[in-house]
This record gives C-alpha cells, structure tokens and sequence, in this order.
C-alpha cells in the first residue's frame, strides 16, 4: 500500500468548535525547517524516529492529521506533488480539486464517506512539507475554517527561505 510512503492519516469525523478557537498550538519541525499550527482538540500520538514529522489524533471525533516534510527525489517540488497524488489515485481516491505551483500545492479527495485534504509548501534546498487532513464527508463544512487557517500557517521557519 503506497500510503505508507505518504505517512497517511485516516480521520473520521470532526467537528471542532470554532476555526478561530484561541487553543491552536503551534508544532514546529526542526529537521525541515517548517511550522504549522494544529487545531483544538488534536493530540500527538505519534513523532517519526526520523524527524519528519508527527500524526495528531482528535479523541472528541476520531479526526487524524498528519505533517511532515521530506526531500523529493531530485529536489523538484512540484513532481513529489504530483506523485503523491498518483499514489491517491492509485489508492482509488478519486481526486476533486488539485493546484500545484512551484512554491505551495494543493489538493482534496474523496473515497466512500470520506475526504481529505492536503497541503505542500516547498522549503530549503529542495525539501517539502506537508499536512494531510482526512474525515467524514459529512464533515464537510465544519472543516473549511480549519482547512484556511492550516494553510495559511504551514509555512518555512525564519531560517528556512523557499524558492522563488
């Protein structure tokens, strides 16, 4: 199963109170040289051994969010897009929306009851990062002030300066 390689998070259903909830935290990956700002509600539940990044879980409704970062093969940004959202399809995700850019990239899918959403930026010397929400698609709405904010706040560190 080729999600593995995109360190996939499977969520149920969300309903997180308010997108502009004051409780956001940030999470901020070293190795990379990225941040992001992670809902309310969402736990860590797990950090890569590798540094690259970590799944966070909601317990109030099953929600599970991924990010992480990594070097695309060759340093091109918008080819580890595009293959990752090859490993969707061929994991019969049916992709809905998709916009790849040299410096940011996204795109959403859905299979069966749920969907997901995923956002790439392009960092330092050729590496990427990357969050990955996936829930209910009864979900839909409740997940489009969240989904705003994450993009907005997945961004390079002060260090870190992504290409032009």
């Amino acid at each position: 199963m080729r999600l593995g390689v995109f360190a996939i998070a499977l969520l149920p259903g969300l309903a997180l109170p308010a997108a502009a909830a004051d409780d956001w935290h940030p999470y901020a990956n070293p190795r990379f040289g990225y941040t992001v700002e992670i809902p309310p509600g969402f736990e860590m539940q797990q950090q890569a051994d590798t540094g690259d990044g970590a799944s966070f879980h909601a317990d109030d409704n099953g929600a599970t969010l991924i990010v992480f970062g990594t070097h695309p093969p060759g340093g091109d940004f918008e080819i580890d897009v595009a293959e990752r959202i090859g490993y969707e399809k061929d994991d019969r995700w049916r992709i809905l929306f998709s916009r790849i850019t040299p410096a940011w990239a996204s795109y959403s899918s859905a299979r069966n009851r749920e969907v997901f959403y995923a956002r790439a930026i392009a960092l330092c010397d050729g590496s990427a990062a990357y969050f990955r929400l996936q829930y209910r698609k009864s979900r839909l709405t409740s997940f489009d002030g969240v989904i705003s904010r994450m993009a907005a706040a997945l961004r390079p560190s002060e260090l870190c300066q992504p290409p032009d």
